[in-house]
């Protein structure tokens, strides 16, 4: 019967990443203590509070992690807290590896936001899809629900926990594959948001700037709808950043998107592409409908001199996914739907090519003794 040495379980314990900061054990030294004695194994992690949802995880994770190495292996795993000034150094310095992806020469995240003229259009399930099908075809991304009045994408993902904080860091959820945060992870559905500039202008610096979003490949931003306060912010914050305008076949949906895209390109972003939503209904026959008329995509493309990305068709089953909390990208990828928006965030990445990251250096030191 093969036993571990310490160097063998530390080894593995490095393969093991926080489900809530998304980085080894080793790399954030929570490993504060442990013992290898023949076949027992007694780890000891740190947890960055008492009720974390890792708990659980690592109660399941760090025993399959060895047994499957050293099968005949007994694991222990106990537990420790880390102090105010401990989650505040632990805070800092992811700070300090991974810094907010606001625009800049050294940014290595293409933030794209994904706008509308008016409500309605299906820009968030479009943003919700879009960042679905980037996350399913290998990429990291950050989704920020800016539509501070009418939030909806923690429903649509199915998230409805708080994020952790770490000192004065918020450490977002991850569902599918996707970093959000969103006002509506800070307050119940049924209540309403009543802010004015100021404060919106302040939270959306604090979801940017004090979110440890782990520098994504793609940080998509849901723009509530218009010309307003938001999308003004957002140019100041993030100048340059790339704008997706969603809208819909009908010339009324594509005259007033057309204003919205012309008011982020005198503020800074950067129209560049757009996305036509409800383009067709095909019914059980095979018979093809198009009940909003046809060429509002089109012809909003050609007037901001940008691609058409994609059509996406009516079908109800992505109202019923969203209200579930689950992408039609994922429960039905074989849909029409599902494959339009898998061909429009192809038609993404070929525009916006992710940035060239650095290899992050790797702390494999153990804390504790």
């Amino acid at each position: 019967m093969t036993t571990p040495n310490r160097d063998q379980v530390v080894s593995l314990l490095g393969e093991i990443q926080d489900p809530e900061l998304h980085r080894g054990l080793n790399e954030l030294h929570m490993v504060r203590n442990l013992s290898v004695e023949g076949s027992k194994v007694t780890v000891t992690v740190a947890l960055t509070v008492p009720n974390s949802a890792s708990r659980p995880y690592y109660l399941e994770v760090i025993p399959a992690k060895i047994r499957n190495a050293f099968p005949h292996t007994k694991v222990d795993v106990d537990f420790v807290v880390l102090s105010e000034d401990e989650r505040l150094a632990l805070s800092e310095s992811m700070r300090k590896d991974s810094p907010s992806p606001m625009a800049g020469s050294d940014s290595k995240t293409r933030v794209i936001a994904i706008g509308s003229g008016k409500g309605g259009v299906g820009k968030s399930t479009t943003a919700v899809n879009l960042a679905a099908s980037l996350a399913k075809g290998g990429y990291s991304v950050g989704l920020l629900d800016a539509d501070v009045w009418g939030f909806s994408v923690p429903r649509m993902l199915g998230i409805y926990e708080k994020p952790s904080v770490l000192g004065d860091l918020i450490v977002p959820p991850e569902m599918f594959g996707v970093k959000v945060v969103s006002i509506g992870l800070f307050t119940s559905e049924e209540n309403p948001v009543m802010w004015r500039g100021p404060m919106l202008h302040k939270a959306l610096q604090q979801f940017l700037e004090d979110v440890h979003w782990g520098d994504p490949d793609y940080l998509l931003l849901d723009l509530p709808p218009g010309t307003g306060d938001v999308a003004m912010s957002i140019a100041q914050f993030i100048p340059g950043a790339a704008m997706i305008t969603v809208t819909t076949p009908q010339a009324v949906a594509e005259k007033v998107a057309q204003r919205a895209a012309f008011m982020a390109e005198k503020t800074g972003l950067k129209p560049t592409g757009v996305i036509e939503n409800m383009s067709y209904f095909t019914c059980d026959h095979g018979t093809r409908y198009e009940l909003f008329g046809r060429g509002g995509g089109e012809t909003l493309a050609q007037r901001l001199r940008v691609p058409l990305l994609g059509q996406i068709p009516m079908d109800p089953n992505l109202m019923e996914f969203a209200d579930k909390g689950a992408p039609i990208v994922l429960q039905a990828p074989d849909s029409a739907v599902a494959q339009a928006y898998d061909l429009c965030a192809k038609e993404l990445v070929n525009l916006l090519q992710p940035k060239p990251k650095a290899k992050k250096r790797i702390s494999l030191p153990l804390g504790g003794n």
